[in-house]
């Protein structure tokens, strides 16, 4: 395991171990698992940035897309997505 020293307020400190004593852990533990606990919140917010650049990717493409597609003038957009209801 490795060690770091964490500076902190007396005023946070305090809190620290009051939360500490009432999970009945201690100080460092809890210290440990508000790092982990927020480690995971900043992973998983950091992929969903990523998620959301992809996202943003694809509808300038689409966009893109469309516009050179339409930029011809009188074009049926309807058969332009392949996903379309069916023609009834």
């Amino acid at each position: 395991m490795t060690a770091y020293t964490v500076r902190i307020e007396k005023t946070l400190a305090e809190r620290l171990e009051q939360a500490a004593n009432t999970a009945k852990i201690s100080p460092v533990d809890l210290i440990a698992e508000c790092v982990a606990q927020h480690l995971d919140v900043a992973i998983r917010h950091l992929a969903l940035v990523v998620r959301l650049e992809a996202v943003d990717q694809g509808l300038l493409e689409l966009a893109t897309f469309v516009g050179e597609a339409t930029a011809g003038g009188d074009v049926d957009v309807s058969s332009l997505c392949r996903y379309s209801p069916p023609k009834v």
